[in-house]
């Protein structure tokens, strides 16, 4: 029996000399497995490879035992089995994924939407000095399901850099719902709010799903043992440009060698912070490989005007330096806002933020006015 090694994908990638490297090749097996048609120019469509690169790419994946033509192209019973093995491929799921918000889902991920509300309905309050601003059930079942139209979750090692958004939830159901398996071979959320993490845990539980929560500030590097283990990753970050530069530094951070597959969810911006993201990105050695106006929708986060941007995006290699963040990240730090309320009861006024005061309206409430106890405010107009 012919006997098939981990380097396969390396050998293929340098016999070719793809620009691509193993990501490519994988790819393109990647849309092989998935492919009903079973013809090269629509697998190759799929993995984003010229026809020409793609049939090079064939051909040594045949000389490999690998692929075979046969009624089209097709793995061999042993390839078959060492991409389940190696890759992680198991039974095939084809989900048609709505790339406008409008459009309707397809009843099968209609029924993740209902099983993502009804675990939502506990989850903690929101932390606004974070930024949480938590998208719809219906917007995070739509980034899983991209993320595995993309191959960026099944057989992979995934990083979700902050998960307000409960995308390890949505992730979690897919695969138990429609495939009756967990998708990805490693799932770790790196989060700082720990009521937050306590939640994701539980549902985690509940739901029957492996997955990693670390309670971990990304103003802080990745550890060292987590650093460069993951194959992609998926953030919706602060809603500044510095929060962004430093959730997508930290996702280049975990990619193994500084390369694979990104989502970046993101606000509409003005043209002169586009042109910084962009920048930005381009410093990371991360370039955007699609981009999905209006793509998330959120309950709230007004200063979003409750939609964002989504972006895929492809890291390809560039090495970053692992330093810890020292300038304002949240926009309350960047654009700082006075808030002053006063109390229904005494009328005593009190600036959030400043002394024993809270940082949010939602805390002073929880703790009763400091002068009478009173739990309920107004909000008073600055001059």
């Amino acid at each position: 029996m012919l006997e098939l090694n981990d380097r396969i994908l390396q050998e293929v990638a340098e016999a070719t000399s793809l620009r691509e490297g193993v990501a490519g090749v994988e790819a393109l097996l990647r849309a092989v497995h998935q492919n009903e048609s079973s013809r090269l120019a629509d697998a190759a469509r799929a993995a984003r490879l010229p026809l020409p690169v793609a049939t090079a790419v064939r051909r040594e994946l045949e000389k490999r035992g690998i692929l075979m033509r046969q009624h089209g192209l097709a793995f061999t019973p042993v390839g078959e089995e060492w991409a389940r093995e190696t890759l992680g491929f198991g039974a095939l799921l084809t989900i048609e994924v709505p790339l406008v918000p409008q459009a309707r889902l397809p009843s099968e991920l209609e029924q993740i939407v209902r099983a993502m509300e009804e675990h939502l309905a506990a989850a903690p309050q929101v932390d606004v000095t974070l930024d949480q601003a938590p998208c719809s059930a219906e917007t995070a079942v739509r980034r899983a399901a991209l993320l595995h139209r993309s191959g960026a979750l099944e057989g992979r090692r995934v990083a979700l850099l902050g998960d307000d958004d409960s995308i390890s939830l949505a992730i979690g159901l897919l695969g138990r719902m429609l495939a009756g398996r967990q998708l990805p071979r490693r799932l770790v959320v790196f989060e700082i709010d720990a009521q937050r993490v306590a939640f994701l845990k539980r549902t985690a539980d509940t739901i029957g799903f492996s997955i990693e929560v670390v309670q971990h500030d990304l103003r802080d590097p990745i550890a060292p043992e987590l650093s460069g283990s993951f194959d992609a990753f998926e953030t919706d970050p602060p809603y500044t440009t510095a929060g962004a530069s430093l959730f997508v530094r930290r996702g280049v951070e975990a990619l193994d060698r500084g390369r694979g597959y990104g989502m970046l969810s993101f606000g509409h911006t003005s043209p002169p912070d586009r042109l910084k993201l962009q920048e930005t990105l381009t410093s990371l050695g991360v370039a955007t490989t699609a981009l999905y106006p209006a793509f998330n929708r959120y309950a709230g986060a007004s200063i979003l005007g409750s939609t964002s941007e989504l972006h895929e995006l492809v890291a390809c290699g560039r090495t970053v330096t692992s330093e810890k963040w020292q300038g304002a990240l949240y926009t309350a730090d960047i654009n700082p806002r006075v808030r002053l309320y006063a109390c229904t009861q005494c009328q005593r006024r009190w600036r959030l933020g400043t002394g024993d005061i809270p940082a949010t309206i939602e805390a002073l409430k929880a703790i009763g006015c400091p002068a009478c106890g009173n739990h309920h405010f107004h909000r008073v107009k600055s001059n």
